[in-house]
């Protein structure tokens, strides 16, 4: 990096210092009705103008200058600061922040010859013969500026290559390197600990062999009259000493060895966990390395529509997951697409309300716990109720009867109706809005990412979009607990506190159990019920519960589950990798076992508010329902498990099989099975092997059969409906509607 890319990249940190001040002055002016500090706004300006010549940026620097012979005209009373001339300013605060970013990433030129006659008008003539010389971003330069000021091919390859590519510190590469280091002898100490175990238990193999021997003979002994003959220097005793020197010798290779096996045990976890601490952190930007451009490109999407906005982005200090960052900026886009064209007035309409001209949009980052939560919030005129519920019955979301039935309906619920796809209320067909998409797409993107999206009135007027998405996507930290014979997950995020309690703490609220925690009544249903999986039968008073209480937004829910099982970090591999119902689950993470546990999606299970909660158990004397049982065949042990888990959480009653001869088996001693699912590939008999001897069977002939496999091929389908598969399903993804949808058309 030369000299001048090092003056730009302190420049680009300090530009934005200036104007955030000089935003910050403004905005305050404005809600207060007080003169700002000029004197900190004309410091600001006059520090800028230097900072420009000594970058050589001659527009900035033009700017600048006509900003503060503007502010000194407003001093000394030859100007007034009102709505107009602060419109004039924020235009050229945009102008300089479009200008810096051109000259570090290219880009569109950018045009200024208007804001600096507005500059100019304002000032009143105050420039005089020091202005520096300034030009228009759109006309041709000097040969050897235009060689200078050429946009460069930098953003292009930023762009191309931020997939693969990232820049680190130096110092993080060194850190992460000497970890590396010190944890590879401590990986190659762990072999040379398994081959001692392995040679532990070949003595030990050997010495269960002498003993057996050795019990022989001195069972014979004790049946000796004489038992003094038997315990000659030919008998028992010498092979009693052997046994005794070698046992002592294999107790003190365990101590040895157990010794050794805590020593590398500790290094490994300290070691592994500093690796994996140094990898999040280099992983880790400030949201201002990513979301730093999203002001000026807010502004650029407003003035197309003819509006005026201000756009005040906070906390862009705190840190997350650089691909994380990346992928949000799209979603806070849309949203921002969407305030400007549904809910922000234009600056007539705004005086018309006796609102100030320029609308306000505020994006906030913060961190909560192990979460990066953006707020995106606008002073426009809010949700247009009526439009939407109008939208809603005409695309038959709801019917006539409950849009004329005049109860408000809760605002969770209408809100969802904007994440249709293809749900507008926009009267006509723009570049910007009308189509419908922006929020869907949006939520889709939150969604993959593992996170929530939520949409809310504001207290002051104005809508609140907020956005919720994990640190990290490197792993999470689960709540991992048992409901009937399943492990299922919850992030740690969204639970509030694990609670055992008596079931007599529970009292009576409207309709549906609670439990007071603290000062809070909280309602508490089962998280089997919630799932639609059988209720579990009412506890007697004096048994306990295990009670996860979980949040999302502002509401509470406590969880009835069978027994806490473990908390730990792990991976999570997203819903839609593997076709999961992103509106219920995150995705699933690996147990111990090599299972996989279903991680919830905690907002999208929380039932709305006003509707009625699933009992949370069942009289004891209440007959099960009779649930369809379904045979799933797989040699996978992940996907039959996540098989179980998808059918169990939609009333179905699950056996599982690792291949088609277990599967042959059972079936042959009588289980009766409404269903089989079965994989194809698998050892001893594969799944058309299986079809073949079920459709074969008269007493099995009947039971419809899914092949679900991997095997694509029209020569492979066609063998199998020809062998009397009632479906066949190609496994590129696990595509749980297209499985489901087809259990219910053959049930």
């Amino acid at each position: 990096m030369d000299i001048r890319q090092r003056l730009l990249a302190a420049f680009e940190l300090e530009h934005k210092d200036h104007l955030a001040v000089i935003r910050a002055g403004l905005r305050e002016a404005e809600a207060t009705g007080e003169a700002p500090d000029l004197v900190d706004i004309h410091r600001r300006a006059h520090s800028l103008k230097g900072a420009a010549r000594a970058v050589d940026l001659p527009e900035v620097e033009a700017i600048s200058h006509r900003l503060e012979a503007a502010f000194i005209a407003v001093q000394k009373g030859e100007a007034v600061l009102d709505a107009a001339a602060i419109a004039v300013v924020r235009r050229a605060l945009d102008a300089i922040e479009d200008l810096v970013a051109w000259s570090l990433q290219g880009g569109e030129e950018v045009e200024i010859a208007g804001v600096l006659a507005d500059l100019d008008g304002l000032a009143g003539g105050r420039n005089g013969d020091t202005q520096p010389p300034a030009r228009s971003m759109a006309t041709p330069a000097p040969p050897a500026r235009a060689e200078r000021r050429a946009p460069r091919p930098r953003a292009e390859a930023v762009d191309a290559d931020s997939a693969a590519l990232v820049r680190i510190a130096a110092q993080g590469l060194e850190r992460l390197s000497e970890t590396a280091s010190a944890l590879l002898p401590e990986v190659e100490a762990q072999a040379g600990l398994g081959e001692e175990l392995r040679a532990m238990r070949r003595e030990w193999r050997a010495l269960d062999r002498a003993w057996r021997h050795l019990r022989v003979q001195i069972g014979r002994g004790a049946q000796l009259d004489e038992g003094a003959d038997a315990l000659d220097g030919r008998g028992a005793l010498p092979a009693l000493m052997a046994f005794e020197r070698r046992f002592r010798a294999l107790g003190g290779a365990l101590d040895s060895a157990h010794r050794s096996h805590d020593r590398l045990l500790w290094s490994m976890r300290r070691w592994g966990g500093g690796f994996q601490q140094d990898m999040r952190r280099l992983r880790m930007l400030p949201a201002e390395n990513q979301l730093g451009g999203l002001g000026r490109m807010v502004r650029d999407i407003s003035r197309a529509e003819g509006k005026e906005v201000e756009v005040d982005v906070r906390g862009l200090e705190v840190e997350a997951d650089r691909a994380v960052l990346q992928r949000l900026k799209d979603p806070i886009l849309h949203i921002a697409r969407n305030a400007i064209s549904h809910g922000i007035e234009t600056p007539a309409e705004r005086l018309a309300l006796g609102k100030r001209p320029a609308a306000r949009v505020t994006i906030a980052a913060s961190v909560e716990g192990s979460r990066l939560r953006l707020r995106i919030e606008d002073d426009g005129r809010g949700l247009d109720r009526g439009a939407i519920l109008r939208k809603a019955a005409e695309r038959g979301l709801i019917d006539a009867d409950e849009l004329s039935s005049g109860e408000e309906m809760p605002l969770e619920r209408l809100t969802e109706f904007l994440f249709h796809a293809g749900f507008s209320t926009a009267a006509r067909t723009t570049e910007l809005a009308g189509r419908g998409m922006g929020l869907a797409i949006a939520r889709r993107e939150v969604e993959r990412l593992q996170g929530n999206l939520t949409i809310a009135d504001r207290p002051e007027g104005g809508t609140a979009v907020t956005i919720e998405v994990p640190l990290s996507l490197l792993s999470q930290r689960l709540v991992f607990v048992a409901v009937q014979d399943q492990i299922l997950a919850i992030p740690s995020a969204d639970v509030v506190r694990l609670r055992t309690t008596s079931a007599e703490s529970l009292f009576s609220g409207v309709g549906t159990p609670m439990i007071r925690i603290g000062e809070e009544e909280i309602p508490v249903t089962s998280l089997a019920a919630l799932l639609g999986m059988e209720a579990p039968v009412v506890p007697s008073a004096e048994r306990s519960l295990s009670l996860a209480v979980v949040r999302a937004a502002d509401r509470r829910l406590a969880l009835a589950v069978d027994r806490f099982v473990a908390t730990r970090e792990t991976v999570v591999t997203a819903a839609d990798e593997i076709g999961l119902d992103s509106g219920r689950y995150l995705g699933t993470a690996l147990m111990d076992d090599g299972g996989p546990a279903l991680v919830l999606n905690i907002p999208g299970l929380m039932p709305l508010p006003g509707s009625i909660l699933p009992a949370p158990a069942r009289p004891a004397e209440e007959a099960t329902p009779a649930r369809a049982h379904i045979l799933v065949v797989d040699d996978s042990i992940t996907t039959r498990t996540l098989e179980k888990s998808i059918l169990e959480a939609h009333g179905y009653r699950v056996t599982l099989c690792v291949d088609g001869r277990e599967a042959l088996e059972r079936l042959s001693e009588g289980m009766e099975v409404g269903l089989i699912i079965s994989d194809v590939e698998m050892p001893r008999m594969d799944g058309f092997a299986l079809l073949q001897a079920v459709k074969a069977d008269k007493h099995l002939a009947e039971i419809p059969v899914i092949l679900v496999t991997s095997r694509a091929s029209d020569e492979d389908r066609e063998r199998g409906l020809r062998l009397g598969a009632d479906a066949y399903i190609v496994k590129t993804r696990f595509d749980q509607n297209e499985l489901l949808a087809g259990i219910r058309r053959l049930l």
